[in-house]
Formats: structure tokens, C-alpha cells, sequence
């Protein structure tokens, strides 16, 4: 019973404690996945700095502090912080580039995770380099994340190991943020005491070669060219070739590591690893003796981005992380949804998916929203006018039906045959809203003013008066002018909504293309390619459609209705017309 109870204990506890929050401060967190499985990490690997990329498409970067201060990392179990720095944060173009230490990343697996928070305007910077904590291990000797724009480059590792002499342009956007381009002409040297001491080495970086020849690495012995596109690793001039050349004009990994099995610092056989994009392609054995400057690039004509070098051979499970957590089809991280403190499991896709509208979205939307509060007021003003002038017109036809002689219903008198017209003409107030008695008075006004002035003009006391056919005529004209009027009253603001029903889904459109380019051109800038971080961006854009779309489908509905009401009125008016010419021709034809 005891261990009952204590398993029923431990499953109502662990799903409180999977929902944890690290710091209530914090409104906003974001799981990423470190999926090594799919990154082809086969082993577990210990200090792996893993690069981070926020975009629009993957970060809510409103939400977040302007200097993006406000961010922390922490591990799997949201307890433990990490420790990180920021290479680059730009919360106006809405890209950022942070390094997280993860202590250790286990091999073949799918489900391994840590924690973004942002969210707190409070906070106070937590970058590791305030503490001149790095993030790397002490195996790390030096890394030049080159996203510096002028002077030699500086080490973002607390060894302060900063490039002797350079000869080199930066570049603002690279690989992962600032970048150098090299011209063949000495590259980068650095020197370091420890680097001759040690008995291991690795070397690694990003280049993007403009030709296919030159000097990547030169360290004492060792050095590593390109020749022909060929990666050639040389141990005191014994050459070994890869199989494979090096695509030129585009980013390829390539590490160097070395194993000193001698006396430190007095030569001996050492192994040799050349890796290209994190598979070993070179394998080779020699004698070296350590040498404490390194010069980088020195023959490369292109492009070369975040160059690391530590005094440990790195595994090679190790720089397969690499590969796959910097390059630009990398597999191992992976975005989740953002979450907030209101609910830890997060938000809605619907809120998700505004938060990552853009300014241009948000400009399209505003502009569909007007349309359709006009749409709307335009529909609901133009059933109701419609409605009254249905009911006043079947009341109009219901009273000029009474008249047992039509427009014939006389006295004996000129004067008296005027004042029963009137009496129906001069029902303003009860027939206001009615087109059809709008017409009426038109006609009836005419016809007043052609009336003999005096009753012996008549003739016998039975008789109408009698017009003549070009005052008929004349009578016509004014029905059909009042009759055109009436139409284009009825129409008024219907093409409120033709513009809203055909604008609508193109005003849409446009927003929906603009947002596309500007996540495609994130995605292209932060190299951050996986479907977590295009998702959002693209369903925010596919917001401006919806929206479109929300405007244009109830201003069909409603154009149609209308215009079946308009349509029908419009033949009352037409009917009515023509029976009161006909009753005015038969009544007042001489």
C-alpha cells in the first residue's frame, strides 16, 4: 500500500514539477531542442557552446527587453542557469546570435532540451562576458567570432588571446552575424605561450573560399592549403590530399586536431585529423614540434567566420555539434512555441502567430480593418434605408390604390380636382422614406402647373382637364428624371463595397508576399533554415490574406443582399412609373 501510495504521490508530482517556473520575473520562455539524433551526434560530448539564432520567424523581439538583457538561459530541468553571451543583438532588424554552454549533450538523442526566458524589463544583463565568463570550457584557448568592425580580432574567451596582427575587411553580415574577407595577403596571427605548451590542439573555422588555392592554417610544421578546390594537410612537408575539393563560394567547416604523444615540447609522432563539415577526410602521422604562433588564412581569397582553437583534440562528435549547431542547414536546434507565465503551456497558435506580424503586416491589417468597419457601416445603414423604403412604399401603393379614378378622381371644379391630388402629395411626413412617392409628387407638381387656371377652362362639370400631348411628354421626363435620381440614391456607397469585395483579398495578398520576403530574408541572414524558425514567420503572413479575406467574403454577402433589395425596388419604381403615365395619358389625352 505504502509503495502505492508513493507512486501515486510521484505522478501527481512530476507533471507539476515538468511545468515548472524557473523565475516568476521572467513572462516569457521558449523550449529549444537539441536534437542530436537528427544531427548525427552519435556520442555524448561534454561543453558544447551551441549557437543560438533569433529571427523574427523563432523570437518575439517586442516582447523582449530593447539590448535583449533581459534573456537567460536554463537547463533541461529549468532550474540550473547557463552561462551565455550575446556575439550580436539587434532588436530592429530582429536578429540576434547568442552562445549557450551546454554542459553536456547527450548522443542519439532526440528529446534533449534547454530554456530561453525573456520577458522581464527589470532584469539586469546576465551576459557571461560581465563576469569574464565566456561560456567555454579552459580547454578553449581563443575564439574569433570576427563581428568586430575595425582593428585586429578580439578573443571572446576570458584568455584574452586577441589576434597579434591582422590583414583583413570586416563584414557585417557572414555566416553568423560579422564576418572577415581575406585577400591572400597574410590573413590573421596569433600568438600564445599556452598553445606551445600544450599537447593536444584543435583548429577550427568556417571559410567561404573565392579561389581555389591558398593557405587556410599554418602552425610551426603543420600547415593546410587549398589546392585546385583540394584540401592538402602538410606535417614538415609531407603532403596528404583529401579525396574531395571544396565547393568555392560557399561555407564550409573545416577542423584541424593533433594529438602530441612525445615529451612535451620536445617533439614526437602525432596524429593528424583534417575534418571537412564535421566527417574526418584526412587522417595522417608525423613528428612536429609545437610552435606558439598560428597564423589563419594567410593565402585565403574569401571569406572566413568564427574561428576557434583550443588545447584539446576535440572529439569528433564534438565538432559534428559544431557543424550542426552554426551552419546554415544545421539540424540540431530546434525551436518550440513560446510560452507565458498565464499558462505554461503556452500560448495559443493564434497568439503565437500575431505576435510575429510584422510592421508591414500590421500596416496591411490596420488598412483592412478601416474597410471593413466601412464595409460594415455601409451594409447595416444601407439594409435599413432599404427596409423603411420597402414598408413605406407598399404603404404609398396601398393609398394610391384607393383612388377609385386613379389620377382621375375630380370634382366639378378645376380648384377641387388640384386639392384631391394634393391630398395625396402632401402626405410628407407619412411617406417620407418612400421612392415611390418621391416620383408621385414630381408627377403630380407637373401636372398641377398645367391645369387650366379657371374652372370654365374645364368644360362640363363631369369633365378632367385636358393636357396636351407635349405636356404629356413634358410630365414624362420629370417621372424618368426622378426616376434616375431615385436609382442613384439607392445605389449610393454600393461601391464601398465593391472596393472592399474585389481591394480586400489583393490589400491581403500584398501583405501576405511582403511578409514571406522579410522571413526568407531573415532566415537568409540568421542562416537559421529549419521549419520551427520559417513557420511562424510564414503563418504571420499568412494573416494579412486572412484578413483580407475577413473584409471581402461579408461584403459579398452583403453586396448580393442589397443588391436583390435595390433590384427589386428599382422595378416598383419602373412599374409605378409607367402606370402613372398610362392613367395620366388616359385621363388628361385630349
Amino acid at each position: 500500500m505504502k509503495r502505492l501510495i508513493a507512486l501515486v504521490v510521484l505522478l501527481l508530482v512530476l507533471p507539476a514539477s515538468a511545468q515548472a517556473w524557473w523565475n516568476e520575473e521572467w513572462t516569457v520562455r521558449k523550449k529549444i531542442t537539441l536534437d542530436t539524433q537528427a544531427a548525427a551526434v552519435p556520442v555524448e560530448v561534454d561543453v558544447v557552446p551551441v549557437l543560438v539564432r533569433l529571427s523574427t520567424g523563432n523570437f518575439d523581439f517586442l516582447s523582449a527587453k530593447e539590448d535583449g538583457s533581459d534573456i537567460r538561459f536554463v537547463a533541461e530541468d529549468d532550474t540550473t542557469p547557463l552561462k551565455f553571451h550575446i556575439e550580436r543583438y539587434d532588436g530592429i532588424n530582429e536578429l540576434a546570435f547568442l552562445w549557450v554552454q551546454v554542459p553536456k549533450l547527450a548522443g542519439n538523442k532526440a528529446a534533449q532540451s534547454i530554456w530561453l526566458y525573456y520577458g522581464n524589463a527589470q532584469a539586469a544583463a546576465a551576459d557571461s562576458k560581465a563576469s569574464n565568463d565566456y561560456g567555454y570550457d579552459t580547454s578553449q584557448l581563443l575564439v574569433y567570432h570576427l563581428n568586430e568592425t575595425q582593428g585586429v580580432p578580439q578573443d571572446a574567451t576570458a584568455n584574452g588571446t586577441h589576434a597579434s596582427t591582422a590583414k583583413l575587411a570586416y563584414v557585417s553580415g557572414s555566416l553568423i552575424a560579422g564576418g572577415a574577407k581575406l585577400a591572400g595577403d597574410g590573413g590573421m596571427v596569433a600568438d600564445s605561450p599556452a598553445l606551445q605548451a600544450a599537447r593536444e590542439f584543435t583548429f577550427s573555422a568556417w571559410i567561404k573560399p573565392g579561389k581555389a588555392d591558398g593557405e587556410l592554417l599554418a602552425l610551426g610544421g603543420l600547415t593546410l592549403n587549398l589546392s585546385g578546390g583540394v584540401p592538402v594537410l602538410a606535417v614538415n612537408g609531407v603532403k596528404t590530399r583529401a579525396a574531395a575539393s571544396i565547393p568555392l563560394n560557399a561555407w564550409h567547416h573545416i577542423a584541424v586536431t593533433g594529438v602530441f604523444t612525445g615529451e612535451q615540447g620536445g617533439g614526437g609522432t602525432q596524429g593528424f585529423t583534417l575534418y571537412v563539415d564535421g566527417k574526418s577526410v584526412v587522417t595522417t602521422t608525423g613528428t612536429l614540434t609545437p610552435a606558439a604562433s598560428l597564423r589563419i588564412g594567410g593565402g585565403l581569397v574569401g571569406e572566413m567566420d568564427e574561428v576557434q582553437v583550443s588545447t584539446v583534440a576535440r572529439p569528433a562528435a564534438w565538432l559534428a555539434a559544431q557543424v550542426e549547431s552554426q551552419g546554415q542547414a544545421g539540424r540540431l536546434v530546434k525551436y518550440g512555441e513560446d510560452e507565458t507565465t498565464d499558462s505554461s503551456e503556452g500560448t495559443s497558435y493564434f497568439t503565437t502567430t500575431m505576435q510575429n506580424v510584422t510592421v508591414d503586416g500590421w500596416v496591411v491589417i490596420i488598412i483592412l480593418a478601416f474597410m471593413f468597419v466601412i464595409a460594415v457601416w455601409v451594409m447595416v445603414t444601407k439594409a435599413l434605408l432599404l427596409g423603411r423604403m420597402e414598408k413605406a412604399n407598399a404603404t404609398f401603393a396601398e393609398e394610391f390604390g384607393k383612388m377609385s379614378r386613379g389620377l382621375a378622381e375630380l370634382d366639378d371644379s378645376v380648384t377641387a380636382h388640384a386639392g384631391k391630388m394634393d391630398h395625396l402629395a402632401k402626405m410628407m411626413d407619412e411617406f417620407k422614406h418612400s421612392s415611390l412617392y418621391r416620383i408621385y409628387h414630381v408627377g403630380v407638381t407637373e401636372l398641377k402647373h398645367r391645369f387650366p387656371s379657371s374652372a370654365s377652362a374645364v368644360g362640363a362639370p363631369d369633365s378632367l382637364p385636358v393636357i396636351s400631348p407635349q405636356s404629356i411628354n413634358a410630365v414624362r421626363a420629370s417621372l424618368d428624371a426622378q426616376l434616375v435620381r431615385e436609382g442613384h440614391r439607392l445605389n449610393q456607397a454600393m461601391v464601398l463595397l465593391t472596393i472592399a469585395i474585389s481591394g480586400g483579398p489583393f490589400l491581403g495578398l500584398l501583405g501576405t508576399v511582403v511578409g514571406v520576403m522579410i522571413t526568407f530574408a531573415a532566415i537568409a541572414a540568421t542562416g537559421d533554415v529549419n521549419v520551427n524558425a520559417i513557420a511562424p514567420g510564414i503563418a504571420a503572413a499568412l494573416v494579412a490574406t486572412v484578413a483580407g479575406l475577413a473584409v471581402a467574403i461579408p461584403a459579398l454577402f452583403g453586396y448580393n443582399y442589397l443588391t436583390s433589395k435595390i433590384k427589386t425596388i428599382s422595378a416598383d419604381m419602373h412599374i409605378f412609373v409607367d402606370e402613372f403615365i398610362t392613367k395620366m395619358a388616359e385621363n388628361y389625352g385630349g
